[in-house]
């Protein structure tokens, strides 16, 4: 059962792939790729931004693998891709894959020849958090040590050596003693 919004269009912004298999003869899927009226069609759309499709045999990535295509190649999320990586694995032939920016906003109403694979979004962004530098934040939030200079080094450097020195001038005078 495919889910409601398996077909909805992409958020603002959001970057999804619709997988769908081509079920045709190669020869014929040839033809297919190459005319845009049957692909709108197909996918039951008014138009299409050819720039945002990939259209191939699954065969020619076989070695790498579709799962790790879809996740590495182009982004999309792991959680999603993971658990179906052995149906993914399993698909013989041409897909088509229809990136969220072809549609502009298009419900799709896929017909034969096509067949829905899978709609999967892209991995979540995470962006470094930066240090807060403000009066507000100082002394709420954990602020990092301020590198040693060199001066403090040397300086400890130095108070080392006079107590290892003491010691051994003391260690002396007892003995002698």
């Amino acid at each position: 059962m495919i889910a409601q919004d398996a077909f909805a269009p992409a958020r603002t912004h959001e970057k999804v792939i619709w997988v769908f298999a081509i079920e045709m003869p190669a020869q014929a899927c040839d033809a297919f790729k190459s005319n845009p009226a049957a692909l709108t069609a197909a996918l039951g759309i008014a138009q299409i931004d050819e720039a945002h499709i990939e259209i191939f045999d699954v065969e020619t990535i076989r070695d790498y693998g579709f799962a790790k295509y879809l996740t590495e190649a182009h982004g999309m999320n792991p959680a999603q891709i993971t658990p179906e990586a052995t149906m993914l694995a399993a698909i013989k032939g041409h897909v088509l894959l229809v990136f969220s920016d072809a549609l502009d906003g298009q419900v799709l109403a896929p017909s034969p020849p096509l067949r829905f694979i899978g709609r999967y979004g892209a991995a979540p962004a995470v962006s470094p958090v930066d240090k807060i530098n403000t009066d507000a934040a100082k002394g709420i939030l954990p602020q990092p040590k301020p590198a040693k200079s060199d001066a403090r080094m040397s300086g400890m450097v130095a108070t080392a050596a006079l107590v290892v020195m003491f010691l051994i001038v003391g260690l002396m005078i007892w003995i002698a003693g």
